[in-house]
């Protein structure tokens, strides 16, 4: 019986006290965030982990600020100790320089030797690779860089021996310096973007107070020499300059950047404050997105304070947390392992599609995968394949330089058929007037026309052409002799409302700005409608007061008839849509400012002639009218908005009666 017992317990520990053991060691060893990519129609998706937080590196920090690896040894900005720290990544470190002010970066060139920033020294400061002081570069004495405050945060070098200097509160960009610290100039500002009654006081020459530029908060550069940077601006926070100081590359996150990084095959990693960290390829597509801020937790892989991220020669990523002073390690996954092989083979020239397709095999929705497998069907030639692929990575530019490549060798083979055919088609057509004019032979054709036109359904609708040429007369015809009805103009504004929504739904993925997913066609149409017949009857209430001519029924006929250019042209946009690349841009939106244009001038023309009003009274009604659209909305948004908070309090009241008659 003692044995029995023993076997059961025995047999209960082990049930209960392995799956426990192995959920304790999975909490040690799963990351405590999620990994972001892109997916497909550009949204941010979950995908698998590809970093998994590996330790930290804790060696006596205090408050460090900046850090910078080279051949796997680390620099370390240790600001709180002022001083320089050499960390080796076998373990082993030395403080390399002593005695500096306030060190907040610190650089590496390709010669070993090492650039500090010091802050409180208001300098930088070059050693050689034994922590020996070479030169100072104190603040420049050049007349050219005026009353600019130079106060070093940030330091990297670049070709020549020129010096990029991050500077507090230099708004101008960063300064430039040769290798024996002349000043060269502002390099990589950022621009300012003026409100709009800056704009007004400009257009009149009024003097106002100018926008300030927000400074450069941190800085990096790539092998070719390209510059990045990070600013905390309104757009636009991450950029990469060519030589010229013309951005070249925008990356733009909702949050706070404060630190960027690029790797030997031009991977972008930018830092925030959150704790965020974001790899980007070297077009801007995000690849990884992991990370966040401690509460309390004490998990590693969050941060506290995080300033500075880099990696190592095996694309590891190292974090220096001012918070917690230490380094947290993060070791990237075998997944992460394939895509970096993939983008490294890319940059060399190498372009494997089987490499891609396994990496789709291991995350389908992966897109910058379809966006590798695309330019490699592109280089390959195979411009159709490479077409599909940039559509499902939505890669506008890419999609448009296959298509155009698609279109070129289309024309090509085909240009001189298109040529025969028409010239036939034109000869015939010219024919079968000449004939026509010469013996009538068509006469059964135009009495046939004629005896359709005299229906009074097909004349109504025949008015929408007469529009484009005599739109006075048309509105004439309308308000004063009655050559229209409202169910036309109804059936006419319901053809409106279907060519909007189709030429949303059917316009070429160039120039097509819908997220499908979210597209809701009653919700588009509702609004169409509700705009039209807003402006109907807020024109009409205006008139009233305005002594204007037209009834309500005269307003609404009438300005279903200015819709005519979006009704008829609209369909043909949309067809040449699907014909032009995004170098041939401007032709769509010409064609799109033309056709809206002349709708805006055929409605400001209906007003004038339903309600007989003088250039003035035309201004005021025109102004009036926008006015009280405004005023309908938000008082319908108000009623929307008090009618929810009625509709909760009575709910939550009848809940708590429920609730205490069940008690």
């Amino acid at each position: 019986m003692k044995r029995l017992i023993v076997a059961l317990l025995s047999l209960v520990l082990i049930v209960v006290l392995i799956p426990n053991v192995k959920v304790a060691a999975d909490s040690q060893t799963s990351a405590p965030y999620d990994t972001y990519t892109t997916g497909p129609n550009g949204r941010i998706i979950k995908t698998q982990t590809a970093y998994e937080p590996a330790g930290t590196i804790k060696i006596g920090l205090r408050s460090p600020e900046d850090f910078y690896l080279k051949d796997d040894v680390i620099y370390i900005a240790d600001t709180g100790n002022r001083r320089i720290i050499k960390y080796f990544l076998d373990g082993t470190s030395e403080v390399i320089i002593t005695n500096l002010s306030e060190p907040t970066g610190v650089h590496v060139d390709e010669e070993d030797f090492i650039y500090v920033a010091d802050k409180g020294a208001r300098a930088v400061v070059k050693f050689d690779k034994f922590g020996n002081k070479v030169k100072t570069f104190e603040k420049p004495t050049e007349l050219i860089f005026g009353t600019s405050p130079y106060i070093p945060l940030k330091i990297v070098t670049g070709p020549k021996g020129l010096l990029y200097v991050v500077g507090e509160g230099s708004t101008a960009g960063l300064i430039q310096l040769s290798y024996n610290g002349e000043f060269q100039g502002f390099f990589a500002a950022n621009e300012t973007r003026m409100s709009f009654v800056q704009k007004v006081a400009n257009f009149f020459k009024v003097s106002s107070a100018r926008n300030i530029p927000v400074s450069p908060s941190n800085v990096a550069i790539d092998e070719k020499g390209s510059i990045y940077t990070v600013s905390n601006t309104f757009k636009d926070k991450c950029k990469k300059f060519n030589i010229a100081s013309e951005a070249i590359l925008k990356l733009n996150t909702d949050l706070v950047p404060n630190s960027i990084h690029i790797n030997e095959f031009n991977n972008i990693y930018v830092l925030t404050n959150e704790g965020y960290i974001n790899e980007y390829d070297q077009y801007g597509n995000i690849i990884f997105g992991f990370g966040g801020i401690d509460t309390g937790t004490k998990r590693l892989g969050l941060f506290v304070t995080p300033v500075d991220t880099t990696t190592d020669s095996k694309h590891n990523i190292y974090v220096l947390d001012k918070g917690l002073n230490e380094i947290q390690i993060f070791q990237r996954s075998e997944f992460t392992a394939l895509v970096h092989e993939g983008l490294k083979n890319n940059k060399d020239g190498i372009y494997d599609i089987k490499q891609w397709e396994e990496v789709l095999r291991m995350n389908a929705i992966f897109s910058v995968a379809n966006s590798a497998i695309a330019r490699a069907e592109y280089r390959n030639q195979n411009y159709k394949e490479a077409l599909e692929y940039y559509k499902i990575a939505t890669d506008k530019v890419g999609y448009s330089e296959a298509y155009w490549q698609i279109r070129y060798d289309f024309l090509q083979k085909n240009m001189l058929t298109f040529l025969i055919i028409f010239i036939c088609l034109s000869v015939l057509v010219y024919g079968v007037k000449f004939v026509d004019r010469k013996w009538g032979t068509f006469y059964f054709v135009h009495d046939f026309t004629d005896k359709v036109k005299a229906k009074r359904s097909v004349s109504e609708f025949l008015l929408l052409f007469k529009m484009f040429r005599h739109p006075i007369d048309t509105v004439h015809d309308v308000k004063r002799y009655h050559k229209s009805s409202k169910k036309t103009a109804t059936i006419i504004y319901v053809l409106f409302v279907v060519v909007m929504i189709l030429s949303r739904y059917l316009e070429s993925f160039i120039f097509s700005t819908v997220n499908f997913e979210r597209f809701n066609v009653l919700k588009d149409a509702l609004i169409l409608i509700g705009v039209v017949l807003l402006f109907v009857i807020s024109n009409y209430l205006i008139s009233s007061l305005q002594n204007g001519e037209g009834w309500l029924k005269d307003v609404y006929i009438a300005t279903s008839y200015t819709l005519a250019p979006i009704i008829l042209f609209m369909p043909f946009i949309t067809l040449m849509s699907h014909g032009l690349t995004l170098n041939e841009m401007f032709i769509y939106k010409a064609a799109n400012y033309i056709t809206y244009g002349w709708v805006l001038i055929n409605l400001i023309i209906m007003i004038k002639e339903v309600h007989n009003y003088t250039i003035p009274q035309l201004i005021g009604n025109i102004l009036l009218t926008i006015f009280t659209m405004i005023i309908i909305v938000v008082i319908v948004a108000l009623i929307i908005i008090l009618g929810n908070q009625l509709y909760d309090y009575i709910s939550g009241i009848i809940r708590e009666v429920i609730q205490c008659v069940y008690i």
